[in-house]
């Protein structure tokens, strides 16, 4: 019975490894405030958390901070993040922390599960090798501790399957409601997992049942309830849009998701596929992947990783705007991407392989992608952390000392609500180019008393060239004094 013990525990050891890495490498900057790359995303599910924690966790109406004088209901996705990091406000307070601790544990839940998905499908060490570059690649150790729900994502995405192929196997129905549940919340947050989690979930149902899987009710009624949960809930956000005017964007508004032209043109194959390669799989990362690609396949059921890649490449050209913008679109081909890096570690370091250069390329390749991991992680991401080299962090501090905290702001940051989520303000986002007196009296007639602003930055993340608008602002400024004695940023007091 000891010797049972024993064994047990040591066969939780790879496991138990990977969590506490993965721990080690996303604990540092917890306490980061909302800044450096995708603040804007993470700004707005930060204000929507803080929202529900100050004015009453009323679920279904999920509030954003630029939305005026109005109450900043707003069209968004399932906003389950920000619910349960509202919820944990009301027990430790507001603090950035909390949000990036949820991303974290969510992570960490989806590499469990993957590591138990990558045993069902394949084998233990291809799940180790999976799982180690799931948690020490670039872009997956930053966006599994961000402010925004991606690692949500990726843990329901990843549950979903898993229990999916459980209940092929078992055919008990707890199996497959919880699968039902975690997919339709995968379908939630975010809509495109119904194409590549419904695609190679379709191909795991079709493996069992063939043709015959079209007479499966229990398909039919777990297909219909996640819809209908989708359904519910879309059009509830989109009756907020209508009734107070603020989106994300999904299906109207000034976002422009849908422009299929460019899927025709060679810049946005060629950028999806250098970003891909070059940050999510740290340049020599890819060659491992590549070379996992052309592992021959032993089981049907291990083809779902094919099918699986193939559905987000083809989500991808179903919104390409959105693909080509957010580099975090790419973090689901990282789930079949990694396990197909694991099956090259496996097959080419097993101590029984004849082929030499294939194994010295393998480690060479390993070395060099923990190299780029570091050296992408630390200077593309983390270095646009620091609190003393953010313009847009300084200019909050200066709008929180130099503002009252109920009044309306004017914020010239675009369409980026970092600004107003770091001074903890509200109001509304202009460009540049909108600074004219008459824009301007519309919304002080509406009740805005600031206009705040740079002359370095738009953006958080886009400097300010534009001269001729510069000196539009310096024009709007000698009629309304700045309170500010600084050269680049600006407070205009309006009434």
């Amino acid at each position: 019975m000891q010797i049972n013990i024993i064994k047990n525990k040591s066969q939780d050891l790879p496991i138990l490894f990977l969590i506490i890495l993965a721990i080690v490498l996303r604990i540092y900057n917890i306490n980061s405030p909302i800044i450096g790359i995708h603040s804007w995303r993470q700004s707005d599910t930060a204000a929507i958390a803080r929202n529900f924690y100050e004015n009453g966790f009323n679920f279904f109406y999920p509030q954003i901070d630029w939305g005026g004088n109005s109450l900043g209901y707003c069209e968004t996705e399932f906003p389950i993040y920000s619910f349960i990091v509202a919820l944990i406000y009301k027990i430790f307070g507001v603090s950035e922390f909390w949000g990036r601790l949820t991303s974290i544990i969510c992570f960490l839940v989806a590499l469990y599960f993957l590591y138990q998905l990558v045993i069902k499908i394949l084998n233990k060490k291809v799940a180790f090798w999976s799982c180690l570059f799931f948690i020490s690649l670039p872009l997956n150790v930053y966006y599994s501790r961000t402010f925004q729900p991606e690692a949500m994502l990726l843990m329901c995405s990843i549950i979903g399957i898993y229990y999916f192929i459980h209940w092929l196997d078992s055919e008990e129905w707890k199996e497959l409601i919880i699968s039902g549940i975690f997919v339709a919340l995968a379908c939630l947050i975010k809509v495109l997992p119904i194409i590549y989690l419904g695609i190679p979930i379709f191909y795991l149902a079709w493996t069992k049942f063939g043709i015959k899987v079209f007479l499966q009710i229990s398909l039919w009624i777990y297909s219909i309830l996640i819809l209908v949960s989708l359904v519910i809930w879309y059009y509830h956000a989109h009756q907020l849009l209508l009734e107070y005017g603020n989106t994300f964007g999904f299906w109207s508004g000034s976002t422009n998701r849908y422009n299929y032209n460019i899927v025709l043109t060679l810049h946005f194959w060629t950028e999806i596929l250098f970003r891909t390669a070059i940050r999510h799989f740290a340049i020599f990362g890819f060659v491992i992947f590549l070379l996992g690609l052309f592992i021959s396949r032993k089981t049907r059921r291990e083809y779902v990783l094919d099918v699986w890649l193939f559905s987000v490449i083809l989500t991808w050209i179903l919104v390409p705007i959105t693909s080509l913008v957010h580099e975090y679109y790419q973090l689901q081909f990282m789930l079949p991407g990694v396990i197909f890096m694991g099956k090259a570690c496996n097959q080419y370091l097993d101590k029984t392989i004849k082929q030499v250069n294939y194994k010295k390329a393998i480690i060479l390749c390993l070395y060099l992608t923990l190299a780029a991991s570091c050296t992408i992680y630390t200077i593309d991401y983390m270095l646009k952390e620091r609190i003393d080299k953010s313009a847009v962090f300084q200019l909050a501090q200066q709008v929180k000392q130099n503002t009252e905290s109920e009044s309306l702001i004017i914020a010239t940051t675009g369409s980026d609500p970092t600004l107003l989520y770091l001074s903890h303000r509200k109001g509304w986002l202009i460009n540049h180019s909108d600074v004219t007196e008459k824009f301007i009296l519309s919304r002080t007639n509406l009740g805005a008393k600031y206009l705040v602003g740079s002359l370095n930055f738009v953006e958080s993340y886009n400097f300010f060239v534009d001269d001729d608008q510069k000196r539009k602002v310096h024009n709007f400024l000698n009629q309304h004094p700045n309170l500010l004695k600084d050269s680049m940023n600006f407070i205009a007091k309006l009434s």
